[in-house]
């Protein structure tokens, strides 16, 4: 830079007047000499200095682009991702030879196996845990173990055992409280770190484990690949969550304990059954029973109703549609084996009191001609009570026409 300066100057210097002595053309050179040697020590600090701002400069902007990807990730939840940029804590293991993976066989199944050759440009052969080789996409591979390079394919259903052992959730819920006081993100094999002291192979797919299965304490930050970053969660929606499971938990139990109970009736022999009036005790049971009975007449009031018998029906085995509905309302003694369905749809009850059905016994041992035990039906209604000679006449009239009629 010195030079190019001096080089710059030489290029403009005017000429000395030949009246000038030679001792005046050495002190003006001396001069100009100094004065250029200046003038390249300024520029060089000059330029030093404007250096030194560029790359300031290019720190705080470089800065500001980490900030802000790191931000962009968890904008509701975290403030960053640790002091590491997103990109060096995803970096994703390519597929070779003896990796032990874990990938998708279904939309309900996972499945450990061991990488055994290319199929394709993309896709791999692997061996799972079945013994059962097959190919697979990348997409497909959920976690790959850490730290398994030749990993023997006999091992696998060992491996997977010793993960399971591993599932303690109360783990994930000291690590979520660590990591929201620090506010800190992780990572599968660093929550291994945390929970287990180790981020060896099978500690690491036994954290990879609990944060697949987790609904409550973290969420997925930012995935690249089969690669995830995991933030803890507000301590607001931790409960929140924690509710909304208790309340799932205590709906499944109570539909388990209800399942049994049409499972058991269904056993039992048609005169051990119990009395349908034994479903309407308790109110839960007959809401589900309610729900079987307007199912199978098509009468559903609401979606809920639907929703209630379909799950029923499939906890039971049965198909979803409304002759399955009607077959277990009979098995368990609920509907008589002989139901008019036509009845029900109409509104009108199969089900009478006992003073209802002695009255038409009586009647019926009484006489034998139709005719008068419509008239004896119709004066012994009278002496009933205005408010309730309506319901009993329409129970009464159509039981003594069902009962005559067979």
């Amino acid at each position: 830079m010195a030079v190019r300066a001096v080089t710059t100057c030489s290029l403009f210097r005017p000429s000395s007047p030949p009246l000038f002595s030679s001792a005046l053309r050495l002190r003006l050179f001396s001069r100009r000499s100094l004065s250029l040697r200046h003038a390249a020590t300024l520029s060089h600090t000059r330029s030093i200095h404007s250096l030194f701002e560029t790359v300031l400069e290019e720190l705080r902007a470089a800065r500001k682009r980490r900030h802000d990807r790191v931000s962009a990730a968890a904008p509701n939840s975290m403030g960053s991702l640790n002091e590491e940029l997103v990109e060096d804590r995803l970096v994703n293991r390519s597929l070779q030879k003896g990796l032990l993976l874990e990938f998708k066989k279904d939309s309900d199944r996972v499945l450990l196996a061991v990488a055994q050759r290319p199929d394709g440009k993309k896709n791999w052969m692997v061996s799972d845990q079945n013994d059962v080789t097959s190919s697979i996409k990348p997409q497909q591979v959920t976690y790959i173990v850490p730290g398994v390079d030749n990993f023997d394919q006999a091992d696998i259903a060992d491996f997977a055992q010793k993960a399971q052992d591993n599932m303690d959730p109360s783990l994930l819920e000291f690590a979520w409280i660590e990591l929201l006081e620090k506010n800190k993100s992780v990572t599968v094999e660093e929550l291994a770190e945390i929970i287990f002291g180790s981020a060896e192979p099978l500690e690491s797919y036994s954290a990879h484990l609990l944060l697949s299965k987790d609904e409550v304490y973290f969420t997925v930050l930012e995935t690249k690949g089969c690669r995830s970053i995991y933030g803890p969660r507000p301590s607001g929606q931790v409960e929140e969550l924690i509710r909304r499971k208790l309340a799932k938990e205590a709906a499944e139990k109570e539909l388990k304990e209800f399942i049994e109970l049409l499972t058991s009736a269904k056993s039992m022999s048609s005169q051990d059954k119990p009395p349908k009036s034994s479903w309407t005790i308790d109110e839960k049971i007959w809401n589900r029973i309610e729900s079987l009975e307007a199912y199978a007449i098509d009468t559903c009031k609401n979606d809920e109703q639907r929703k209630t018998a379909g799950m029923i029906l499939k906890e039971m085995g049965l198909a979803k549609v409304a002759s399955s509905a009607v077959k277990l309302l009979i098995d368990i003694g609920y509907f008589p084996v002989h139901i008019n369905l036509d009845l029900l749809k109409l509104g009108i009850p199969t089900y009478h009191s006992e003073e209802i059905i002695s009255a038409a016994q009586s009647l019926l041992l009484d006489s034998s001609d139709p005719d008068e035990v419509g008239f004896i039906c119709l004066t012994t209604l009278l002496k009933y009570d205005c408010n309730h000679t309506y319901v009993i006449f329409a129970e009464f009239i159509i039981l003594i026409f069902l009962v005559t009629w067979k």
